[in-house]
């Protein structure tokens, strides 16, 4: 099977094709092709028996891959475009009408799709924090956080901790948190790209996380971590009523000074949406060969 990935560049836009897809050949043998439009035409020579994009840019490119190879197309997140033009539409449940009646092509996800693998190595005794910044769903206050980081650190001094910060973090957040003197490892963004971040996923037990990070929620939680938030006031948004969402399902606890000592719960099931949509994709999309 030939799998045709069109990016707009955008590497979480990427990560979620490039996890589907992976997903998909770990079940069928094959190949993928990633073809980046910010460098490109958008036309491959080669033949493909599947074509898969995120992004808004993407969706002309998609239709016009799909019907040149006639083959299937699946776009992930919400398109844009009318939803029936696509073979299949993988779209966030956070991004859905409640109430309104699902089109036959629409599979909900529970949040973004990505690269976390299905299976899991054995936890570490490690605890990781991360530290998005300010965005229009949430609004970023950085002294609360910083607390909240602190009692979570001091609370649970049986886990070795490492801090990480995103490009949104206001400068200076990680200096000042380097002040309190706190038993923990720093890790700026600036030094930590590649795998790390998966990589700290994998090997940490819990991941206290700030809600405006939405993917890294939905990774954390892929990777078998018990999740937290940090404090943030909520800004009444689709995003953060996607946490609200997730908090009222029990997938992952929001701070508060009265529980920062008390151990996360575990998720109410395992989580890999992208291993569900593959097992969903493939009897259609991807069907085995006839036995001679």
């Amino acid at each position: 099977m030939q799998i045709l990935i069109l990016s707009d560049g955008k590497k979480g836009h990427e990560n979620q094709s490039l996890g589907l897809a992976e997903a998909l050949l770990r079940r069928r043998e094959g190949q993928i092709e990633l073809l980046n439009l910010s460098q490109g035409t958008g036309l491959s020579p080669r033949k493909a028996d599947l074509v898969i994009a995120a992004g808004h840019r993407t969706h002309p490119f998609l239709l016009q891959q799909a019907r040149r190879n006639r083959c299937p197309s699946v776009v992930i997140m919400k398109p844009t475009l009318p939803s029936f033009l696509f073979t299949r539409c993988l779209i966030p449940e956070h991004d859905l009408k409640p109430g309104k009646k699902k089109r036959a092509n629409l599979i909900a996800t529970k949040g973004a799709l990505n690269r976390i693998p299905e299976t899991l190595p054995p936890k570490q005794g490690k605890g990781l924090l991360m530290l998005g910044g300010a965005s229009k769903h949430f609004r970023w206050e950085g002294e609360p956080v910083l607390d909240a980081v602190e009692s979570v650190v001091r609370a649970h001094p049986e886990l070795t901790w490492t801090v990480g910060d995103s490009r949104r973090t206001p400068p200076g957040l990680l200096a000042r948190l380097e002040e309190r003197n706190l038993p923990l490892t720093l890790a700026p963004h600036q030094t930590s790209g590649g795998t790390w971040l998966r990589d700290e996923m994998l090997a940490s037990r819990v991941a206290w996380i700030t809600p405006d990070s939405t993917s890294m929620l939905f990774e954390a939680l892929t990777a078998g971590c018990r999740v937290g938030t940090l404090p943030l006031p909520a800004c009444g948004t689709r995003l953060s009523r996607a946490h609200d969402l997730l908090v009222n399902q029990g997938w992952v606890t929001p701070f508060s000074p009265h529980n920062s000592s008390i151990p996360l719960p575990e998720p109410p099931a395992r989580l890999h949406e992208t291993a569900r949509c593959a097992e969903l994709l493939l009897p259609e999309l991807c069907p085995l060969p006839p036995q001679k």
